[in-house]
């Protein structure tokens, strides 16, 4: 199971649950909420100390997309066809929340179908791409 979308952005309003890893901004989670998104960090679920493989199994468990800035999500991800949970890798300039929520609030309507369907997404300052599991 990928990402969880309630609707879609033709029937209007989507929701997506989202697990951000340690280094995403409570800011960003907060963002994510406001737009009426499912939103937790580690933290909030006792992940904080897991390692990778644990938080991937945690957000296809309960269908959530993982928000990180490691680079070691789309390696698991790739390698392992059995456990694999969409995932939002950020590979930008600024790390600052304001730049992250930015993007976040101009791709991600974009992404619905993607995530929903399970795949890794990389936003970069400039661009979004976007690798279907169907594709590996």
């Amino acid at each position: 199971m990928a990402g969880q979308r309630k609707n879609c952005p033709s029937n209007g309003p989507f929701q997506v649950k989202f697990l951000a890893d340690m280094g995403i901004s409570p800011q960003t989670v907060a963002f994510l909420r406001k737009l009426g998104h499912e939103a937790v960090r580690l933290p909030e679920v006792g992940l904080e100390r897991k390692g990778d493989a644990d938080v991937i199994a945690h957000a296809l468990l309960h269908g959530e997309v993982v928000l990180t800035f490691d680079l070691d999500y789309p390696a698991l991800l790739a390698l392992n066809p059995s456990n694999r949970a969409s995932s939002i890798i950020f590979r930008t300039q600024s790390a600052e929340p304001e730049w992250i929520n930015l993007r976040l609030g101009e791709t991600l309507v974009l992404l619905a179908d993607a995530l929903a369907e399970g795949a890794i997404v990389v936003v970069e300052d400039q661009r979004v791409r976007v690798r279907r599991f169907l594709d590996l």
